[in-house]
């Protein structure tokens, strides 16, 4: 059957259909050639004795099998169809990393994530950071966060919302800045029952797998006892920019709380 590779995250995905499906816009840039070795192999199967489409994931999420309705085939015929049917939550729980709602920028400081409620200024904060200070805009709706054997890294990924960033680069996460709108700019580190509670409240996760919730909270409770996670109360322009570079440059957001 024909593949398809692609990397989201920092896992390599190999999706097996009857036809190679068409390849969106958003998805182009993970798009990898199919060879071994890979970290979840997808298989797609049509089976005439199921009425709409079943998807099952093996214990350790390197394997997914997705089984639909033949007269469903036109659902897989573009890679955004494929990819709606892969759990990805459970997947990259699996694989110690996670979907945070934050727009992610490379900065010349290291990965930043601004993360908070919608509306609160993720995407204006991002786009200071690259209109003043050259940052590179990787993803502005849900990286991925990802405990790797060398420390935290972001990923950019094919979920960008509306932004329409979806770049493929990951950097090491140099500080996660929790946003709050605000007429002065102040920046402080935030206490860890703080930041834990208000991550949470950005990531997804499906709340009736309860092996999912605990995996997600060992792993929140491991970020924030790892990387600088910051309030930045803040204004829309170049000032907020000013004040998080400061704490960047002086070390008030190096090494743990």
């Amino acid at each position: 059957m024909p593949e398809t590779a692609l990397s989201i995250g920092g896992l390599r995905f190999r999706l097996q259909l009857p036809t190679l499906p068409r390849v969106d816009r958003e998805i182009a840039p993970f798009t990898e050639t199919a060879e071994e070795p890979w970290d979840v192999a997808v298989d797609y199967r049509p089976d005439e004795a199921v009425s709409d489409a079943e998807v099952s994931v093996s214990p350790a999420a390197d394997r997914v099998t997705v089984r639909y309705h033949p007269k469903l085939a036109y659902r897989f015929a573009a890679l955004r169809g494929c990819l709606m049917y892969i759990p990805m939550e459970q997947v990259l729980l699996a694989h110690r990393r996670f979907f945070l709602h934050a727009s992610f920028v490379a900065s010349p400081y290291g990965g930043l994530l601004f993360t908070g409620n919608s509306g609160v200024g993720k995407s204006t904060q991002a786009e200071l950071w690259r209109a003043h200070r050259g940052g590179t805009v990787i993803n502005g709706d849900r990286a991925i966060v990802a405990r790797e054997t060398d420390g935290w890294r972001a990923y950019g990924s094919p979920y960008a919302g509306s932004s329409g960033y979806y770049v493929k680069r990951d950097e090491p996460v140099r500080a996660v800045v929790l946003l709050e709108q605000a007429e002065e700019n102040r920046v402080e580190r935030a206490p860890k029952g703080e930041a834990f509670r208000k991550l949470l409240l950005q990531i997804s996760v499906d709340h009736s797998r309860t092996y999912d919730v605990v995996q997600l909270c060992d792993l929140v409770t491991e970020l924030v006892d790892t990387v600088p996670v910051c309030r930045l109360r803040c204004t829309p322009d170049i000032r907020a920019v000013e004040t998080l570079e400061q704490a960047l440059k002086g070390g008030e957001l190096n090494g743990c709380q």
